[in-house]
Formats: structure tokens, sequence, C-alpha cells
């Protein structure tokens, strides 16, 4: 039986793992448009402060300026990625990671409301829901060790 807490943090270790593929997605569209920027018609006038004089941007410092916001955008989800990727890797050897490749990385699911279909992934898997559910309950605490200790979840105890 899952304590409220083990919930709580259940329901974290599955929001980290919904949104690995979110991220990486996400780099891709991000890598597209920083290929290919499209540039909004209006001009927003930026004052500098203290200089009493309004500058303008030309398209092109706009341009250098949208692909450095992308860049760092990138940055950012890469740097999740490496976080969640060092931590899978301490329990890929886990009799249990099937469930998280299958029902998470592998995931062609939809994800309703970001929430996880155990159903669907004990279909996948050729096993019972309630196995999906051991399975979980197994690897879940020794991913949070691990998903903590790279700064992914932090659920408040007490």
């Amino acid at each position: 039986m899952v304590t409220q807490e083990q919930k709580i943090i259940f329901k974290a270790i599955e929001t980290v793992l919904i949104s690995y593929n979110k991220y990486k997605n996400r780099i891709k569209k991000d890598l597209e448009y920083f290929n290919n920027p499209v540039l909004l018609k209006s001009y927003s006038l930026e004052k500098i402060s203290g200089s009493g004089f309004v500058e303008v941007k030309s398209d092109i410092e706009r341009m250098e300026d949208l692909k450095a916001i992308i860049s760092k955008d990138i940055g950012l989800y890469e740097a999740m990625i490496f976080r969640i990727d060092n931590a899978l890797d301490m329990v890929k050897d886990n009799e249990d990671y099937d469930l998280i490749e299958v029902g998470f990385l592998e995931n062609n699911f939809k994800f309703k409301k970001d929430k996880v279909d155990y159903e669907q992934i004990a279909e996948k898997l050729n096993i019972s829901v309630k196995t999906v559910y051991q399975k979980r309950n197994r690897i879940f605490p020794k991913l949070e060790f691990h998903f903590r200790t790279q700064d992914l979840i932090q659920v408040k105890n007490g």
C-alpha cells in the first residue's frame, strides 16, 4: 500500500518522466526556429535608461537577440535532459526499468492532462495492471533518491 507522501513523490517523479520527451521535442522545435527565425513585423522602441534617447534595433540585431534567447532556452532544456539521464543511468540495471522505458521514455501514448495511464503500460508490457503498479512501487523509491540528488524533485517532508 502506498502512503499519501509516496503518492505525492510518485506524482513528482511521473511529472519529471513525462516532461523528458517534452524537453526533447521542444529542443527540436527550438532548433528549427533557431535555423529559420521569424521576426514580428511590429517594432518596439526600447528606451535606454537615463540616456534620454530611443534605440531602434535593426532586423539583424533583433534576429541576433532572438537567436540568443532561443539558444539559452535550448541550453536549459539540454541541462534538464542531462540531469534526468544521469538519474536514470543509476537505475538502468534495475529489473523494473522496463516500466520507465516503455511507460515514459519510448512512450508514444498521449498523456491526458499529464496523467499516466498504467493500463496502457500494462498492455504494452503484456503484464497485469497490478504488476505494473508493483514495478512502479519498487523502482520509484530508488529513482526518488537520484532525482533528489539531481535536484529534479523537491518534495517537502512533514
